[in-house]
């Protein structure tokens, strides 16, 4: 082999070292790929956003507006949703109260509007899917023609019924309080008066006849007003009804198990002075007398009606229960308006109407409150608290022992259910990590 002389071999490496360096470079200087860039059109909108606007252009906008608004009514209505359980219990025979049918209702500026309808099962439960806007829905059980309602409160998904059987005759049911308010102009005597009725039967029975509940009246009386109020519940407005004889009215509402109170609200001619003579219903009634100061009472006899001075503004007078045979006729005289109503409008042609919507208005005072508390707020003033606070001391609602077992069996499955997923939640936990 020819060696090459060393000036050439060296010039030949440099050379190589030359071209290599030069692809290196070219290899370096070469760009990656460019992106297409993002192409606008002369409004600044991109392809991706003209696309889309020519789409909505071809779709109706009325299908879009429609598929929209369906989206959002189902998912209202799902969200809304919620399910309403309840149990029926007969508390005459301690038994599931079975095929008594149920209504919900649904309270909308002060009425009514039915909403679902069912049937009590085998085990005397029924079952609601509560749809619509959120508010207080009352729950309606009709047992043996007799209805039975109860507020289902928002939140409230549980809801236990007692009721009884139905009889037209009963022993057991007594008047256990008679209030009476008066106020009186040149010509006219109004009269405000509430009744209290109580079933103690035994066992309860609810009592249902022609007639449950009557009252006598002076011959010359002009009906206004009626309400009916079953225990703390809603107040039911009716005018009583006329019976056969001059002043003789009675009430169609059933007497259930516990209190129901009966308030008519009357008028009559008046000349300055009246005569009252109470009619004693019960042994043991007490009765209540509210009269304007600047009016007279006067009890024939003495020693009945003692003065409550710190009950209210008015003249109050009260009794001690009373036995059947006592005098308790009075006479009331001169003119006056109660100092609790002083507050409403001067008298006009219509004022007696105003009076009556007053009284209803305070009757339709919120329910759920105390037995005490509603009655004060029935409008009778704070004169039925001081009669009417030891009796109920004694006497609470009671409620059937069979419902009693029906709420603690519920609510020990509720939190054995509520346990059970408690503890499948804690274990999945830990299985995650």
């Amino acid at each position: 082999m020819t060696r090459l002389p060393h000036y050439r071999a060296t010039a030949l490496i440099t050379e190589r070292v030359k071209v290599c360096t030069r692809e290196m470079s070219s290899l370096r200087r070469t760009a990656a790929p460019r992106k297409e860039p993002l192409v606008l059109n002369r409004h600044g909108s991109s392809r991706v956003v003209l696309l889309a606007k020519k789409f909505w252009e071809l779709v109706p906008a009325g299908i879009i507006f429609g598929f929209v608004l369906a989206t959002l009514l189902v998912v209202g209505a799902s969200a809304s949703a919620t399910d309403l359980t309840g149990r029926v219990i007969n508390g005459t025979t301690k038994k599931p109260a079975v095929g008594d049918e149920v209504v919900l209702l649904l309270i909308l500026g002060g009425n009514e509007k039915e909403s679902a309808r069912a049937k009590t099962d085998g085990a005397g439960r029924f079952r609601f899917t509560v749809t619509g806007p959120p508010g207080p829905r009352l729950v309606r059980v009709i047992h043996q023609g007799v209805a039975y309602d109860k507020m289902a409160e928002p939140g409230v998904n549980l809801l236990v019924f007692p009721v009884y059987d139905v009889v037209d005759k009963l022993d057991g049911v007594t008047a256990i309080m008679d209030v009476q308010r008066f106020e009186a102009r040149s010509d006219t005597l109004e009269v405000k008066q509430l009744i209290t009725m109580h079933n103690a039967s035994k066992p309860p029975r609810t009592l249902l006849n022609d007639r449950p509940f009557e009252i006598q009246l002076p011959p010359e009386t002009q009906v206004l007003s009626g309400l009916v109020q079953i225990e703390d519940g809603l107040p039911l407005k009716g005018k009583p009804s006329s019976g056969d004889r001059k002043g003789e009215y009675y009430f169609r509402s059933p007497l259930r198990p516990g209190d129901t109170r009966f308030a008519i609200v009357y008028r009559l001619s008046y000349n300055g002075e009246a005569v009252v003579e109470p009619r004693i219903r019960s042994a043991q009634e007490r009765f209540v007398v509210m009269l304007p100061k600047p009016m007279r009472f006067e009890p024939q006899a003495e020693g009945i009606f003692q003065p409550m001075p710190n009950v209210s503004k008015d003249n109050v007078q009260g009794t001690a229960p009373v036995t059947t045979g006592q005098t308790l006729a009075f006479r009331i005289s001169g003119t006056g308006v109660l100092a609790e109503l002083q507050g409403r409008q001067q008298p006009s042609r219509s004022d007696n109407e105003q009076r009556v919507a007053q009284l209803d208005l305070r009757f339709h005072t919120s329910p759920g409150t105390g037995r005490l508390d509603g009655l004060i707020l029935s409008g009778l003033g704070g004169v039925l608290l001081v009669f009417s606070a030891v009796y109920i001391a004694r006497r609470r609602s009671a409620v059937p022992l069979a419902v009693e077992h029906v709420v603690l069996d519920t609510q020990r499955r509720r939190g054995q259910s509520e346990g059970r997923r408690k503890r499948r939640t804690r274990v999945s936990q830990q299985y995650s990590h």
